[in-house]
Protein backbone atom coordinates (compact mmCIF):
# COMPACT_ATOMS: atom_id res chain seq x y z
CA UNK A 1 0.00 0.00 0.00
CA UNK A 2 1.18 3.47 -0.95
CA UNK A 3 1.83 5.90 1.50
CA UNK A 4 0.55 9.54 0.45
CA UNK A 5 3.01 11.38 2.28
CA UNK A 6 5.75 10.18 -0.02
CA UNK A 7 4.40 8.09 -2.97
CA UNK A 8 2.49 10.48 -4.30
CA UNK A 9 2.29 14.50 -4.85
CA UNK A 10 -1.31 16.35 -4.81
CA UNK A 11 -2.96 12.91 -5.50
CA UNK A 12 -0.17 12.33 -8.54
CA UNK A 13 1.37 8.64 -8.21
CA UNK A 14 5.35 9.74 -8.44
CA UNK A 15 7.11 6.43 -10.45
CA UNK A 16 9.38 5.29 -9.40
CA UNK A 17 8.03 4.70 -5.84
CA UNK A 18 11.00 6.20 -3.51
CA UNK A 19 12.90 4.25 -1.81
CA UNK A 20 11.78 3.04 2.26
CA UNK A 21 14.93 4.64 3.79
CA UNK A 22 15.93 4.12 7.34
CA UNK A 23 14.99 5.99 9.73
CA UNK A 24 17.62 7.52 11.95
CA UNK A 25 17.56 7.04 15.52
CA UNK A 26 16.47 10.04 18.00
CA UNK A 27 18.86 9.47 20.02
CA UNK A 28 22.53 8.13 19.92
CA UNK A 29 23.58 5.58 22.70
CA UNK A 30 26.72 6.33 25.00
CA UNK A 31 28.14 2.99 23.39
CA UNK A 32 27.76 4.01 19.68
CA UNK A 33 29.16 7.37 20.24
CA UNK A 34 32.42 5.77 22.37
CA UNK A 35 32.99 3.36 19.62
CA UNK A 36 32.63 6.06 16.95
CA UNK A 37 35.15 8.77 18.76
CA UNK A 38 37.69 5.46 19.01
CA UNK A 39 37.68 4.88 15.15
CA UNK A 40 38.51 8.66 14.49
CA UNK A 41 40.78 8.45 17.07
CA UNK A 42 42.46 5.90 15.98
CA UNK A 43 42.20 6.97 12.28
CA UNK A 44 43.60 10.43 13.02
CA UNK A 45 46.64 8.63 15.10
CA UNK A 46 47.30 6.73 12.18
CA UNK A 47 47.14 9.38 9.68
CA UNK A 48 49.56 11.70 12.16
CA UNK A 49 51.63 8.76 12.42
CA UNK A 50 52.16 8.17 8.81
CA UNK A 51 52.94 12.40 8.37
CA UNK A 52 55.48 11.91 10.81
CA UNK A 53 56.85 8.76 9.39
CA UNK A 54 56.88 10.64 5.59
CA UNK A 55 57.93 13.94 7.15
CA UNK A 56 61.45 14.83 5.36
CA UNK A 57 63.69 17.28 7.67
CA UNK A 58 63.75 21.16 6.84
CA UNK A 59 66.95 21.73 8.06
CA UNK A 60 70.50 20.26 7.82
CA UNK A 61 73.85 20.52 6.09
CA UNK A 62 74.28 21.19 2.19
CA UNK A 63 74.75 17.52 2.47
CA UNK A 64 71.74 16.26 4.08
CA UNK A 65 69.15 18.40 1.65
CA UNK A 66 66.57 16.35 0.26
CA UNK A 67 66.40 15.00 -2.56
CA UNK A 68 63.28 13.43 -3.56
CA UNK A 69 59.98 14.11 -3.83
CA UNK A 70 60.58 17.61 -3.34
CA UNK A 71 57.79 20.50 -4.88
CA UNK A 72 58.05 23.85 -5.82
CA UNK A 73 58.57 26.17 -3.28
CA UNK A 74 59.64 23.74 -0.74
CA UNK A 75 61.50 25.41 2.36
CA UNK A 76 64.66 24.20 3.82
CA UNK A 77 67.11 26.02 5.98
CA UNK A 78 70.58 24.91 5.00
CA UNK A 79 72.98 24.94 8.36
CA UNK A 80 75.99 25.36 6.29
CA UNK A 81 75.25 28.23 4.32
CA UNK A 82 73.61 29.59 7.28
CA UNK A 83 70.23 30.61 5.80
CA UNK A 84 67.20 29.50 3.85
CA UNK A 85 66.10 27.82 0.88
CA UNK A 86 63.63 26.75 -1.85
CA UNK A 87 63.40 24.33 -3.98
CA UNK A 88 62.92 26.23 -7.82
CA UNK A 89 62.00 22.81 -9.18
CA UNK A 90 65.29 21.98 -10.89
CA UNK A 91 67.70 23.41 -8.24
CA UNK A 92 67.93 25.08 -4.48
CA UNK A 93 68.22 28.96 -4.70
CA UNK A 94 68.72 31.64 -2.01
CA UNK A 95 65.50 34.36 -1.66
CA UNK A 96 67.53 36.30 -4.34
CA UNK A 97 66.98 33.16 -6.52
CA UNK A 98 70.69 32.79 -7.25
CA UNK A 99 71.27 28.74 -7.55
CA UNK A 100 73.02 27.66 -4.42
Amino acid sequence: MANSNFDTYNGTPLVPTPPNLPVPPQSYSSDFENHIFNALRLYFNQLNNFAQATQTPSTGTTAQRPKVALQIGRFYFDQTLGYPIWWSGSKWVNSSGTAV
